[in-house]
């Protein structure tokens, strides 16, 4: 496991179509990259009564999601443009989630990118904090190298119990993957 952790600089945050409320009257979940954000607005469509707040790094992808949620009448999204490494802390408080998804993260496969990676322990163990008991973070990756690496560092964070799931919804990039010949692994991780 590397030593070096990459931790961005504070940056003004954006939000849409507002900051997401930090009290929901109902269940709570949290898309970290949500992509091109069909998973994010399948899930919103289906549970209208659970609030989903998916952060974003990448502006593109943002405005085109925000855009979508709008056009699909959708107030129980809330979008956050920012780099979760750094913004979560400042955002919420522990035991708010009752879900949280990390769908496809960016491998970084080369060795000098690694620090970039974003599923490392000192991420995990914030996302173990902002879960209430008994939630989950679900995972999905095309790298072999990298399921391994996010095994271990949720093994050295502790308090979580592993499943195998299945796929949760064809994405595009869970799509991609699969033409080009490429194995996914499907991790669910139980707080305990």
């Amino acid at each position: 496991m590397s030593t070096k952790v990459y931790i961005p600089p504070p940056k003004e945050l954006e939000f849409a179509p507002s900051p997401p409320p930090l009290e929901p009257t109902g269940p709570l979940v949290l898309e970290i990259g949500p992509g091109k954000g069909e998973f994010l607005l399948h899930l919103a469509e289906q549970e209208p009564k659970t609030t989903f707040v998916a952060v974003e790094i990448r502006r593109g992808r943002f405005t085109k999601i925000a855009k979508r949620a709008a056009a699909r009448q959708l107030g129980n999204v809330f979008l956050v443009l920012g780099d979760a490494r750094e913004c979560l802390t400042r955002l919420f408080r522990p035991g708010l989630f009752d879900r949280i998804y990390v769908l496809f993260p960016d491998p970084w496969p080369k060795r000098r990118h690694s620090k970039h990676r974003l599923l490392k322990p000192e991420l995990l163990a914030h996302l173990r904090d902002f879960l209430k008991p008994g939630g989950s973070i679900y995972n999905a990756t095309d790298a072999g190298f990298y399921s391994e690496e996010i095994v271990s560092a949720f093994e050295e964070v502790g308090g979580f119990r592993r499943e195998a799931i299945a796929s949760l919804y064809p994405t595009y990039f869970e799509k991609k993957w699969k033409a080009l010949g490429r194995e996914i692994d499907y991790w669910k991780f139980v707080k305990v």
